[in-house]
């Protein structure tokens, strides 16, 4: 598997994970197949898929949103 297609499923991931369709690569701070602590304002979650974790801005988790 390449970068690219890694890059690639963590965000396809990442989208269902944070129910945020509109999430792009660039808005993922960090992802590593470790577990992350989150900095101020982040949160982090599992993404199953490729199997990392992978923090995001608290903004863009709409999990708990409407």
């Amino acid at each position: 598997m390449s970068m690219a297609t890694l890059e690639r499923a963590i965000l396809a991931g990442a989208k269902e994970l944070f129910k945020n369709p509109r999430l792009k690569m660039k808005d993922i701070q960090e992802w590593s197949s470790g577990e992350i602590k989150p900095h101020d304002g982040e949160v982090v979650g599992f993404v199953a898929d490729p199997g990392v974790f992978a923090a995001i801005k608290m903004e863009n988790d709409k999990r708990l949103k409407g």
